[in-house]
């Protein structure tokens, strides 16, 4: 009988926190799987599907970036908070989802990284995190530092601020053991960034 009662309990429990948990994971970072509810893997239709179809993007040569922006509450497009998925063709000639892009501080990590989190934070978290590439305006001469942890598939776009210390301003997952410069494809909006390291 006790049995009984402890296993109801429980049972409540977790029904009555399953939609708390659901929220929770809807602004997750999993490094080498997800960034909220879209996943690596995942086909252009099945994201589609759920966020609606993307506010823009670019397309060569069996790769693509999709973006999807953020909304102003009339439903006006806000450019500086966006979502972007890179898609490549498998074996089977099907367009997956390899790289999720965000630049917002609403998604985290378990640990708590996000956009905004200094370096040294980051580091804190992910001790394998290596930098991976420098990139440089040709125009402006803006520097974007990419922190990459190939073994757990995440990278970290880090820019200096007035400060003086590396704030992250992006985050990428990407498929786990595969680093970001090996998969790397301009992301649209850096069209003047050029490799320098």
């Amino acid at each position: 009988m006790r049995s009984l009662f402890y296993q109801l309990t429980i049972g409540i429990l977790l029904c009555w926190q399953l939609p708390a948990l659901q929220a929770q994971s809807a602004w997750r970072i999993e490094p080498g799987k997800y960034i909220g509810k879209t996943l690596l893997g995942d086909t252009p239709d099945k994201i589609s599907a759920r966020l609606g179809n993307a506010d823009g993007g670019d397309a060569a040569m069996g790769k693509a970036w999709s973006l999807w922006y953020s909304r102003h509450k009339d439903n006006t497009i806000d450019s500086s908070r966006l979502l972007a998925i890179y898609f490549t063709r498998d074996e089977k000639d099907r367009m997956q989802a390899r790289e999720i892009r965000i630049n917002t501080p609403a998604f985290k990590t378990l640990a708590g990284i996000k956009v905004g989190s200094p370096l040294v934070n980051i580091k804190r978290a992910f001790p394998y995190v290596k930098k991976a590439a420098v990139y440089e305006d040709a125009v402006t001469g803006k520097r974007i530092e990419l922190y990459d942890e190939v073994r757990r598939g995440i990278t970290f776009e880090l820019t200096q601020q007035k400060t003086g210390s590396p704030v992250c301003t992006a985050i990428t997952v990407h498929e786990s053991g595969k680093g970001i410069v090996d998969q790397y494809m301009a992301f649209p909006a850096y069209e003047n960034f050029k490799k320098i390291e």
